[in-house]
């Protein structure tokens, strides 16, 4: 096993697959509640690493990250710029006619606001991208899709609907690998 990485988010976060991109499939990536359990974990030596996120093309700087960047004594290690492909997902028998709802976290809804105007859909926030897909599996919601990666699909069973439904084909975020 890879090194130990901590990351915000459910398995199949973007930051996950960053780490991934990043590091191989060999890493240990494990998620977080919060960017300040990342930075705890780093703290006291739990992981190895933390993967965050520092700002988005399309949603500009990620200030929680920087707040503690500037309170933690870390080192960043390593720069990702990673091409953020937002895909729709949803339980093995839906498909787009009975989806009516869409769950995300804020600024996916956002990034993909033309595609899901055109398509009809109802736009609800969540409180992030793969936990979206998770709640979507565990709960078996009928009618409702989710916007996340394709790692947030294959971790929680669902099937893709569709692919690269962002309004912006260069919506990318830029990660820090920090370290102690």
């Amino acid at each position: 096993m890879g090194p130990k990485v901590a990351y915000q988010g459910v398995p199949g976060a973007y930051s996950e697959a960053a780490t991934r991109q990043l590091l191989g499939k060999d890493v240990e990536a494990i998620g977080m509640e919060s960017f300040e359990s990342c930075f705890k974990s780093l703290e006291i030596s739990a992981v190895d690493f933390a993967m965050l996120p520092i700002e988005n093309s399309m949603g500009g700087s990620i200030h929680d990250c920087f707040d503690l960047q500037i309170r933690h004594d870390f080192f960043i290690v390593a720069e990702l710029k990673f091409r953020v492909r937002h895909c729709l997902m949803a339980l093995p028998d839906e498909t787009f006619e009975t989806v009516k709802t869409v769950i995300s976290h804020y600024q996916a809804l956002a990034q993909c606001d033309q595609y899901l105007r055109g398509k009809g859909y109802e736009p609800k926030k969540e409180f992030d991208t793969s936990g979206s897909a998770k709640k979507i599996h565990d709960e078996k919601l009928k009618g409702y899709a989710a916007i996340a990666s394709e790692l947030a699909a294959e971790y929680h069973g669902l099937k893709i609907l569709d692919k690269g439904i962002e309004d912006d084909p260069n919506n990318v975020t830029r990660f820090f690998l920090l370290s102690r």
